[in-house]
């Protein structure tokens, strides 16, 4: 499955938060292109397989590997938005990668 799939009526989407010293989200960004079931087996994120958001906290350095794995191209192109490759500065204590599975796509982005 991809950053934003549809399968058997429910909808996928993975979203990266940069989190900066104080624990405040600094950024988030919806990458395309992503393998969240490869992602789910490779790091331990909350919840059960099937819950509708899981997440996990990860090292700057592995959100870069992965970016470099899966690209860094977004979901969604706006002008004059920073790449995923500047986000990921040495400023940040972690990244959090979200997986939402919601029945429709309006509700799937947290934010």
């Amino acid at each position: 499955m991809r950053a934003m799939q549809t399968h058997q009526g429910v909808t996928e989407l993975l979203v990266l938060s940069g989190i900066d010293q104080d624990g405040h989200i600094a950024w988030l960004f919806v990458p395309r292109g992503w393998d969240i079931a490869a992602l789910e087996q490779l790091f331990p994120f909350s919840g059960h397989a099937l819950a509708r958001r899981r997440h996990v906290l990860i090292a700057v350095p592995i959100a870069r590997e992965l970016a470099q794995r899966y690209g860094t191209r977004p979901l969604l192109e706006f002008p004059d938005t920073p790449s995923l490759h500047s986000l990921l500065s040495e400023g940040l204590a972690a990244v959090k990668l979200l997986i939402a599975r919601d029945q429709d796509t309006a509700s799937a982005m947290p934010l």
